[in-house]
């Protein structure tokens, strides 16, 4: 019975939307942008239907509904209750349920924004267009109340790699924040038809790209979180495809928010703002098409149907070709370059600019060239870390050096010689604590590492300076806060890149073994028994000189569906992580494969993208108790 309330809430939904694009473009053409009365009720209405449908799947798979194919697929009666709840979006019809109530919501919420009608017509508008079409999509191909008969007594199961805390939140973030940039994409078009695209559009925009950038900036941190402790290989991040369909609309957005800040401050940058606004978006569709299209296998990845992925490569093509169509007939006819200034710093933004939308393209290729190759030639590449590392680094030392100096510039002026003498007491500054750490800390001296550091430190040292000299630290706290953190994170990856260590072995019980200044000892296992899982620990004791620390790793064996997962075990502080996970020996029966890491700045890393979305999050606030 849920089942078809849940599937009628959709039907009416995606009739409710229709009727709505019908009213609007009635009275777009008739150019009557009064009374919102009725445009609300069908708005509302659209949003609450979908919440009802989202709700009634979500309860589907908490009673175990096996009748339903959605359920059958993914959940079991043994589960527990998180996980069952968690399971309505870890699969690909409930992802896409989530993903288009969150499209509605942002319009639900923009409605009730102070913007001029006119605006708010063609924002709701181009809104519901992506919804009718993602409704469509969801409807005709991935119906997450599809039904079977006879009701099967019981479920396949999730993924148990998916049967994680984590995984509960950090897919709403992710999609709270790529789904979101759908409203800044709307905003932007509307601007553009409108011809209202200038400094009142981004001040009201402004609000709509750092709030979605920052819950974005948390769902990717999450799911950074969750592959370091999960997965067991002792990192966080691996450059896979899907990883980077994540990180391609931030660095996108994270341009956005800058630019957006010139046209704000200096009545400037218009068309680039809003050609980053479209671009934003349609890298969130790609990520989209990466995880659902099936042409990816990922622990990430969902879907496996070709049709799906031809739909939503279509999707992307038409809302490319539309709304690039539409920026280059009412692109805004002001100047994008003005007069510019070295010393100031609307220039260092629209050169960090530029830097960031080379590291897009950098990612972006990595990402897709290799699945175009595949589909044109049937030759199949990997495109690794390697390939990142030496094309990214060098361009990023320029970056974080612009990074340190731009928001020390003047709007307004040319502060050449208050920025040689900044870069006299800064660039000793960084040169004396960065040699320090190289010198106490690291027997190889690398250019890179030295670099990386040096930079990572002349961030952080005029984030400081600047903190301190601030006369109103509450306009900037935000800036200030994300900075600072994005400068520690840099700071961390290289210590943690050159320092950490990695021992694998085979061990049984009673063995212990001296590798480099550890000493690991196997001292006993352990089994337990669980709802869904059987559980078989293994007790370590790890000494580096004078510290030990115990750790428990585990291998799982999961009931339904039969799976194998190891569960990685760590202690850590705020200087270094001890991480310990094992394996079943596939050539030495009697014995476990274990592998220690050795993490230095773990902790760091996670605090500092912790510190690069608050910052976002306060800056979100203030501007919305400024409006």
């Amino acid at each position: 019975m849920a089942g078809y309330i849940g599937n009628l809430a959709l039907f009416f939904s995606l009739i409710f939307n229709g009727f709505l694009i019908f009213l609007l473009i009635t009275r777009i053409r008739n150019n009557n942008f009064k009374n919102l009365k009725t445009i609300n009720f069908f708005n509302n209405s659209i949003f609450f239907l979908l919440l009802i449908s989202f709700l009634t799947l979500i309860y589907c798979f908490i009673v175990s509904d096996f009748s339903n194919v959605a359920v059958y697929q993914n959940s079991h009666t043994t589960k527990p209750l998180i996980y069952k709840i968690s399971g309505a979006w870890g699969n690909h019809e409930g992802s896409m349920v989530l993903f288009i109530l969150i499209l509605s919501l942002f319009s639900f919420v923009f409605v009730r924004t102070k913007v001029s009608e006119k605006l708010k017509f063609y924002t709701v508008f181009f809104q519901a267009i992506l919804i009718l079409i993602f409704l469509i999509f969801l409807i005709l191909t991935s119906n997450p109340f599809d039904r079977m008969d006879p009701k099967p007594l019981q479920g396949l199961g999730l993924n148990p790699i998916l049967q994680d805390p984590l995984l509960a939140i950090h897919p709403p973030f992710l999609y709270f924040g790529y789904v979101g940039f759908s409203l800044v994409f709307s905003f932007a078009l509307a601007g553009l038809v409108t011809n209202n695209f200038d400094k009142s559009w981004s001040k009201i925009a402004n609000f709509w790209i750092i709030l979605p950038w920052s819950l974005l900036t948390i769902g990717i941190g999450l799911g950074s979180f969750w592959a370091y402790y999960e997965l067991g290989w002792g990192g966080y991040w691996f450059w896979d495809p899907v990883e980077n369909a994540s990180l391609m609309p931030w660095l996108a957005a994270t341009a956005l928010i800058h630019s957006n800040i010139v046209t704000l401050k200096k009545d400037k940058l218009h068309s680039w703002t809003a050609l980053l606004s479209i671009f934003t978006f349609i890298m969130s569709l790609l990520g989209t098409f990466l995880v659902r299209s099936g042409v990816l296998n990922s622990v990430h990845a969902f879907a496996n149907d070709p049709y799906r992925g031809v739909y939503i490569l279509s999707t992307i093509l038409f809302i490319t070709f539309f709304s690039l169509a539409i920026f280059i007939i009412k692109s805004p006819k002001k100047s994008l370059y003005g007069k510019y200034y070295f010393f100031q710093r609307d220039n260092f933004i629209l050169i960090n600019n530029c830097f960031l939308i080379f590291f897009l393209s950098v990612v972006l290729v990595g990402t897709v060239y290799p699945i175009i190759l595949d589909a044109i030639s049937g030759k199949s590449i990997s495109v690794g870390p390697i390939y990142y590392h030496t094309i990214l680094a060098p361009f990023l030392f320029v970056f974080l050096f612009f990074m340190s100096h731009g928001p020390l510039l003047s709007w307004n002026k040319e502060d050449k010689f208050l920025q040689i003498k900044n870069f006299k007491i800064f660039f000793p500054i960084s040169i004396v604590i960065s040699s320090v750490i190289i010198f106490l800390f690291f027997d190889y001296k690398d250019i890179i590492l030295i670099l990386g550091l040096l930079f990572s430190v002349y961030l952080i040292v005029s984030v400081i300076f600047d903190w301190v000299s601030q006369k109103k630290l509450s306009l900037n706290f935000g800036r200030l806060v994300s900075h600072f953190g994005f400068g520690t994170l840099i700071f961390a990856i290289f210590i943690n890149a050159y320092l950490s260590k990695e021992i694998n072995a085979a061990m049984k019980v009673g063995d212990e073994i001296k590798i480099q200044e550890f000493t690991i000892k196997f001292k006993s296992i352990n089994r337990i028994k669980k709802e869904n899982y059987e559980e078989v620990f293994g007790n370590f004791l790890v000494a580096n000189k004078d510290k030990k620390v115990e750790l428990t790793p585990s291998i799982r064996k999961y009931d339904q569906p039969v799976q194998f997962t190891s569960e990685t075990s760590i202690k850590t502080n705020f200087i270094v992580d001890y991480y310990f996970a094992i394996n079943l020996s596939e050539f030495e029966k009697d014995k476990i494969m274990v592998r220690f890491y050795y993490k230095p700045l773990m902790f760091w890393i996670w605090l500092s993208i912790l510190l690069i979305a608050f910052g976002g999050i306060y800056q979100t606030f203030r501007l919305r108790n400024e409006k």
